[in-house]
């Protein structure tokens, strides 16, 4: 008696959805150099008091701002070919989450103004990015039913029931926008202009298909 072969095809699909972001994470610094290392700490954690009491004065809660750690560490100069200390930078890093994107222009502003020396990065992002994921994810199916409906009809057979559905491992679902784009007025004081742009979130799926 012959063994029967089971028959299946095996195809992935991919899709995207985009989104509005709803939420923006900004990643910025207060760095202050000095001769002493104890000047460079208590100016940098003034500084740096300076940027959170502005950020209370928004309206941003304690709970979305980070200002954990201070570092302080020598500056050496070797132009002369010889290490030779030049001062000390003391460095306060600050993470601040704004769930109100109208206030992304202000509050780069006012962190400046205040005394950030490096705002190091904006990520754009969704607060619950489940909903859109899980978009993504049924698109990504439909895509590869569709694929494996079109395998089907070319090879003369009768696509079956799905046997087996995978989200493909190693597969990032959700990508930030890496950066929120920020253009600055010429004219000295004018405010920040900021386009937030959208979110693609990305989804693939590998499913099998009996075959009839």
């Amino acid at each position: 008696m012959a063994e029967q072969v089971e028959r299946a095809i095996v195809v992935t699909g991919e899709a995207s959805v985009r989104r509005a972001p709803d939420t923006a994470v900004v990643s910025l610094a207060v760095t202050v150099r000095d001769a002493r290392p104890a000047r460079a700490r208590d100016a940098a954690s003034q500084r740096a008091s300076d940027v959170l009491a502005t950020l209370r004065q928004l309206g941003l809660p304690d709970a979305d701002v980070q200002a954990a750690s201070l570092v302080v560490q020598p500056v050496h100069d070797y132009a002369s070919g010889t290490q030779k200390l030049i001062g000390f930078d003391a460095s306060r890093p600050i993470t601040v989450r704004l769930r109100d994107l109208e206030l992304l222009g202000p509050v780069l502003d006012g962190l400046v103004d205040d005394g950030a020396t490096q705002v190091q990065g904006t990520v754009m992002q969704l607060a619950e990015p489940e909903e859109a994921s899980r978009e993504a994810l049924a698109a990504a199916y439909a895509a590869a039913a569709g694929r494996a409906e079109a395998l089907a009809a070319a090879a003369g057979l009768t696509l079956g029931e799905p046997i087996r559905i995978e989200e493909e491992a190693g597969w990032v679902p959700f990508r930030g926008q890496d950066m929120a784009m920020m253009r600055g007025a010429v004219a000295e004081g004018a405010p920040t202009e900021v386009a937030v742009g959208e979110i693609e979130i990305s989804a693939r799926v590998r499913t099998w298909f009996n075959l009839g």
